[in-house]
């Protein structure tokens, strides 16, 4: 017997006692419908079983083949199933790591774009940091634990309790809605994680040098009671410190329009944060809270108190991965786009922090190319005068 139902984008159903889930087009559709109508009028078992053995041929589905006719920048390399960046004709000697390669078969299979993975991992390319550890063995490593960071799920405790109290979802159902990634990524191929920090509510006399309040805070004159906090209407003009450091750890640039000048450890809305060299990033994947920049994702946000802000992260900026379970990050750079605490006062576009990394890629990669030709130039003369020898 074979049972064929269509739910969303997919052919679903059973031959025999098999079952099956393929992605759905009106080829293969058409196909399996003939093949049922035609297995109702077989007379033998022998017909029956030939007749199942071609149904099964349409329920295989190699993905390779799908994901390099979906992905143009894909290559799977026949001999070994690995999958690796191509562009303009030149393929990467990086494989993909195989969190990467489930992640586009779930987008293939739900119909999700998957140039943002495609885009994040070029990113990831990049990254000086991953050169380093593949000299030494620990790039394939290093990759795995970046992308199973990427892939982390999380039941978000509001949105079930939600949808079971006004949806009047059964936990289960309820659960596996409320089920997301923890860490977002936008169309450039950026993360969108969550950064914890601590709001400066003091500040000093520029006189007396003395401790004031930050705000002016208004009160009832009947009551005495505060009525305001006299925090200001605009986000990015409130001051924040790293959540857990604080002013400890080496001092981080805060930039934009909002900005500082010199290093500190102040986080503003608008700006971007970046330490001065890789020097001040610990990129052992094999140690916690050591210096460097943190964020994480949701879970990990939920173990801290504070206010939560939203940052994009471009890959090439990351130096370590701790934890690929519910930990942070430790990065060398990373833009605040907004906070949980306050309102924005302007937009920021994950597309414009995506060109200023990108301008930043494209010296690092002029400053690479001349080193290599340095490095041919003085090989080339060393060649020479061994020949003229």
């Amino acid at each position: 017997m074979i049972t064929i139902n269509v739910i969303e984008n997919k052919i679903c159903g059973s031959y025999g006692d098999t079952p099956f889930a393929v992605q759905y087009t009106e080829e293969i559709y058409a196909s399996m419908m003939a093949i049922a109508d035609e297995v109702n009028s077989v007379t033998t078992i022998d017909d029956y079983n030939l007749i199942i053995s071609a149904f099964a041929e349409l329920c295989v589905v190699d993905y390779t083949k799908t994901v390099e006719s979906k992905c143009s920048h894909v290559h799977v390399n026949p001999s070994t199933g690995e999958f690796f960046l191509k562009n303009e004709g030149v393929v990467s000697s990086i494989p993909m790591p195989k969190a990467l390669v489930d992640r586009l078969y779930e987008s293939i299979d739900k119909g999700v774009p998957t140039e943002p993975l495609i885009k994040m991992w070029t990113r990831w390319l990049r990254n000086p940091v991953l050169a380093t550890k593949s000299k030494d063995e620990r790039g394939v490593e290093f990759s795995s634990k970046f992308f199973n960071f990427v892939n982390m799920m999380y039941v978000h405790p509001k949105l079930k309790e939600q949808l079971m109290d006004e949806e009047g979802l059964s936990e289960s159902i309820a659960e596996e809605r409320a089920t997301m990634y923890q860490m977002k990524i936008t169309r450039e191929g950026l993360l969108n994680g969550y950064k914890v920090s601590t709001e400066v509510m003091h500040k000093y006399d520029t006189e007396s040098g003395d401790i004031v309040d930050r705000y002016a805070r208004t009160f009832d004159p009947n009551t005495g009671e505060i009525s305001g906090a006299g925090l200001p209407e605009k986000v990015e003009d409130r001051l924040f410190q790293p959540g857990i450091m604080g002013t400890r750890g080496d001092a981080f640039y805060c930039e934009g329009d909002n900005g500082f000048t010199s290093p500190g450890h102040f986080i503003k809305v608008g700006c971007t944060h970046r330490l001065a060299s890789w020097d001040q990033v610990n990129t052992n994947d094999d140690q916690s809270c050591v210096k460097g920049l943190h964020f994480g994702g949701l879970k990990y946000i939920s173990f801290y108190s504070g206010e939560i802000h939203n940052i994009f992260v471009d890959p090439m900026h990351i130096g370590a991965v701790p934890c690929d379970v519910d930990g942070a990050i430790r990065c060398k750079q990373y833009f605040v786009h907004s906070s949980l605490s306050g309102v924005n006062g302007s937009i920021y576009h994950s597309s414009t922090y995506a060109e200023q990394t990108d301008a930043e890629w494209e010296l690092m990669r002029a400053e690479a190319v001349l080193i290599k030709l340095q490095n041919k130039a003085s090989i080339d003369k060393e060649v020479a005068e061994l020949n003229a020898l």
